[in-house]
Formats: structure tokens, C-alpha cells, sequence
């Protein structure tokens, strides 16, 4: 039996996830649009990713063997 892993975890809904947004260099992590605009509007994102120069941008992380 296997089981999933996840290298992170969504800061509004809890979900597990691999890609998503990362926030401010990770204080935050976002799974999807409707989970990030919960905390932020577009625009404030978009300040935040500042053409991405920030610490904040959508990525997606590979889990390494354990």
C-alpha cells in the first residue's frame, strides 16, 4: 500500500501539495487561484511576485527519497 506524500500543505484549505503558490518565501503556501485570492487579491499577488523578483511565485516542489 502506498501512500502519498506531500511536500507541502495549504495554508487555507489543509490540502497536501507538490506545485502551488509560495507566499512572502514561505510563510504561506496556496494550492490553487481560489485558496490564494481567500488571503490576497490579484493585485496584491502580483505586488507581492513583483515580475518575479519576490518571494512570492507559484512553484513546484520534487520529494526526495526518504
Amino acid at each position: 500500500m502506498s501512500h502519498t506524500r506531500y511536500a507541502r500543505k495549504c495554508t487555507a484549505c489543509g490540502a497536501g501539495m507538490n506545485e502551488g503558490y509560495v507566499v512572502d518565501g514561505g510563510a504561506e503556501y496556496y494550492c490553487d487561484d481560489p485558496c490564494l485570492h481567500q488571503s490576497m487579491t490579484a493585485e496584491l499577488y502580483e505586488e507581492l511576485y513583483a515580475d518575479g523578483e519576490g518571494d512570492t511565485y507559484w512553484t513546484e516542489w520534487e520529494l526526495e527519497d526518504a
